[in-house]
């Protein structure tokens, strides 16, 4: 099998990466993942370029969030975020983010509501100037 060229989270790849299956040519965050720990026996997370970096004028961010139903009380929902807040506080979290190449950006709340109407009307646009959705 030959890949030409694929879209993965860091993660998701890393064991091609070192095996020499694949090598990375850009991150698509707007900025460099700032991991400086050896992957391979030469490149860090951090040596990977942007995609802009490259000549390539896009970025793109992967959605990890969580949801809970429209009739949650405002408590259950206070404890959830209370409980993710410490969560993400802890050296565990930070290991795994750095383990697995992730940028940290936590939105909560008001935020977190912003952050998806945004992203929402960006992907609709997206889909619609690709034709995959159904014109008027």
């Amino acid at each position: 099998n030959h890949v030409a060229v694929e879209t993965n989270n860091p993660s998701e790849d890393v064991a091609n990466w070192r095996a020499g299956l694949t090598r990375p040519l850009c991150v698509l965050s707007p900025k460099r993942i700032a991991y400086t720990g050896k992957v391979t026996a030469d490149m860090s997370w951090h040596d990977v370029p942007t995609c802009r970096e490259q000549g390539l004028n896009f970025t793109y961010n992967m959605l990890r969030g969580l949801f809970m139903p429209g009739d949650v009380t405002p408590e259950q929902q206070a404890y959830y975020v209370d409980l993710l807040q410490k969560i993400t506080a802890t050296p565990e979290w930070k290991e795994y983010l750095e383990r697995n190449a992730l940028l940290a950006d936590v939105r909560i709340g008001q935020a977190y509501i912003d952050f998806l109407t945004t992203d929402e009307a960006k992907h609709k646009d997206l889909m619609a100037k690709a034709g995959f959705l159904p014109t008027n």
